[in-house]
């Protein structure tokens, strides 16, 4: 687990959020992979002085604590299964949190830790329940062609669905990122706001970025995803309409002119591009971080 140029960003972000925040707990402790070159840019933007943070050969040699306390944080502590990395604070995020944790941190943040994790309901509500009321909750967590890397890749649908409205949260910023170099930002929507799904299978490797605050009283309860909790309540099935022969016409005397092996792929690639557009509704395409921050804030 690494706080990397694109984790770091997303919480100097967020700093904007709540410039008093104190507390901060990272869910397994992060090393500090920032390149010189992205120290100096993430500095500039952000204010900060980041360069000695740097590290030019990306060893894993420095823990991520100075970072944070460089962006004013008083109290840093990670939370882990054993002390083996010198994790301040040792619990199982299977097993439900003892009382004495509760409500003790201004930010919790899992930078790679929750994929790992086999009873990801439980830990999820942990991590709602180590929030004081009005603290973030901040992943950078795997989404697709990360096989093999943990137990789990993520829907953002599961984000929003988790730390919904009714379950006393607010969702302040979700984004897809690409791994790419540079990488590609999609800053999103709620699927329940959008009335679709949103699925997108691109070659790369994609990461979710989202940041939900806690309100007073919230609490993880039942979740279900956002389409079929519309089709229970309307209950039934949405009705297809029958399809209709068209007529023949001119446009379908010239269509069987066209070779019919490439009818078919001209066909396959039409509704590919249809699914597409279907799909991706609520998806933003944004060049950086800060282009899909004050798209997705503004939503």
């Amino acid at each position: 687990m690494a706080l990397n140029s694109i984790s770091a960003e997303l919480l100097l972000h967020c700093r904007k959020l709540q410039p008093n925040a104190s507390d901060f707990l990272m869910l397994g402790r992060q090393w500090l992979r920032i390149s010189p070159a992205e120290a100096a840019r993430l500095g500039q933007e952000h204010r900060l002085k980041l360069d000695d943070l740097a590290d030019a050969k990306m060893t894993d040699t420095t823990y991520a604590e100075p970072f944070f306390e460089r962006m004013g944080f008083q109290k840093v502590a990670a939370l882990d299964v054993t002390r083996y990395q010198g994790a301040g604070v040792v619990h199982d995020m299977n097993t439900p949190l003892p009382a004495e944790h509760h409500g003790k941190w201004d930010w919790v943040f899992d930078g790679g830790s929750l994929e790992h994790i086999f009873d990801f309901p439980t830990a999820i509500r942990n991590c709602s329940a180590l929030l004081k009321p009005g603290g973030l909750f901040i992943t950078q967590c795997p989404v697709n062609n990360w096989m093999g890397h943990g137990f789990y890749q993520f829907s953002p649908e599961l984000f929003y669905r988790t730390f919904a409205k009714d379950h006393g949260f607010r969702v302040r910023f979700a984004a897809l990122v690409s791994l790419t170099n540079p990488p590609v930002y999609h800053a999103l929507q709620d699927p329940a706001d959008t009335g679709k799904r949103l699925q997108f299978n691109p070659t790369e490797r994609l990461s979710l970025l989202f940041v939900a605050e806690k309100s007073a009283g919230a609490q993880i309860g039942e979740v279900q995803q956002s389409d079929y909790s519309v089709r229970w309540d309307q209950g039934r099935e949405d009705e297809q309409p029958a399809k209709t022969e068209k007529p023949a016409g001119k446009s379908s005397s010239i269509a069987a002119l066209i070779p019919t092996p490439f009818r078919r792929r001209l066909s396959e690639w039409r509704i590919k591009q249809r699914r597409q557009r279907e799909n991706t509704r609520g998806m933003t395409r944004c060049a950086t971080m800060s282009e899909a921050w004050d798209v997705a804030t503004k939503n």
